[in-house]
């Protein structure tokens, strides 16, 4: 009696932009009431989530049943192995706890009540939520990936639709994940906001889907650093051909640096001609595509707004498993303009549009067969 009472109190407290999904949280534990053995005669999942018609199961999920299902055809063997530590939980269960998690913005301490919600201890929660972020993190190569040859013009031709850049096939930035004060070297984490942060840096096309992303610097690291010690610049410069076709590029804010592969605007220090500012202007417009990318995901996964976890080693691959979803959410089309606007808002409190890095100055003859 004196759990119910714990929830009932915690459920009243919460801050729910969602009335739909509060009261099914109070007539759940209304129902329980009474009852000897909450753990063995109430499923959250059989009895409410099977029943949710598919705008319900978005509402509460932020994602649509036709993308939780194939995400679960991909994981599925992974999560319905045996595990060593608790008796086996089914693939759907611990799918839709992991999600849960992502999706809600309350602190990640607060697991009583979504262990309580999906009927499991807290232990197998945790175990749960650990098993699924491996698993996508482990099929990741095959949804954020670089896109062939017949890709890159097609989304050449989209961007230049919108921006009139010929030749761009990707969009770059980076953003910061707010984090928790970490136990080891706290102070390297301090962003020039003033919070505790890791930075995730992204590539997009023009659809918004991530085609390479970087995640684990500290966000006290420029943005430059970070580019110059990810993956995707190391290959290509160890195989341009590999990553680009003749004319190809990426573009960037002026935090990246100016290259024959990735074009920055230029920097106006009040002495910037008409076509100078012009080409910055299509360069805004062509580039805020990963604005909207990084709003998308922030708006649907919203525990990314602030990642309470003690593990800061695990936060990276948390991180990575949002941005899977993000891409397998585009990839079964909905209606999630709400989520994008919710994360738009987000960002624009946060302002991680970064200033700090001007290093492109140095080499602007290099690209200017493609700025003008």
């Amino acid at each position: 009696m004196e759990d119910h009472l714990w929830i009932f109190s915690h459920l009243l407290e919460e801050d729910s932009s969602d009335d739909d999904e509060l009261l099914q949280d109070l007539c759940w534990l209304v129902g329980c009431v009474g009852r000897t053995n909450i753990n063995r005669k109430y499923s959250f999942v059989q009895e409410i989530v099977n029943s949710f018609s598919d705008e319900e199961f978005k509402r509460n999920f932020r994602l649509t049943r036709e993308a939780f299902n194939w995400v679960q055809s991909q994981i599925k063997d992974k999560l319905d192995t045996n595990s060593k530590y608790k008796a086996n939980i089914p693939s759907e269960k611990q799918l839709l706890a992991a999600i849960w998690i992502l999706s809600t913005p309350d602190s990640y301490r607060q697991v009583q009540s979504i262990a309580g919600r999906f009927n499991i201890s807290k232990s197998s929660l945790h175990i749960s939520f650990q098993r699924v972020v491996k698993s996508l993190n482990n099929v990741a190569p095959q949804i954020i990936k670089w896109p062939n040859a017949d890709d890159r013009e097609e989304i050449q031709q989209q961007f230049y639709s919108s921006g009139q850049i010929p030749g761009c096939v990707g969009a770059i930035d980076g953003t910061y994940i707010p984090i928790k004060a970490p136990t080891k070297n706290p102070e390297v984490y301090i962003n020039r906001k003033c919070f505790y942060g890791i930075t995730l840096q992204a590539i997009c096309d023009y659809n918004r889907k991530f085609i390479d992303i970087f995640c684990g610097y500290p966000s006290s690291v420029s943005d430059n650093r970070i580019f110059r010690n990810s993956d995707i610049f190391k290959n290509i410069i160890r195989d341009r051909a590999r990553f680009f076709s003749e004319n190809q590029f990426i573009i960037g804010d002026k935090a990246y640096p100016l290259c024959m592969y990735c074009i920055t605007p230029y920097i106006d220090r009040g002495n910037l001609q008409a076509h100078h500012l012009h080409f910055n202007k299509r360069h805004a417009q062509t580039r805020q595509v990963i604005e909207r990318s990084f709003a998308l995901l922030f708006g649907r996964f919203r525990r990314l707004k602030y990642l309470d976890m003690t593990k800061t080693e695990f936060i990276p691959q948390t991180v990575q498993a949002a941005c899977v979803l993000h891409n397998v959410c585009l990839m079964h089309q909905g209606n999630f303009e709400q989520y994008e606007e919710e994360g738009l808002q987000f960002l624009n409190i946060q302002n991680y549009d970064h200033d700090d890095n001007e290093e492109a100055l140095g080499v602007e003859g290099i690209a200017r067969e493609f700025r003008e």
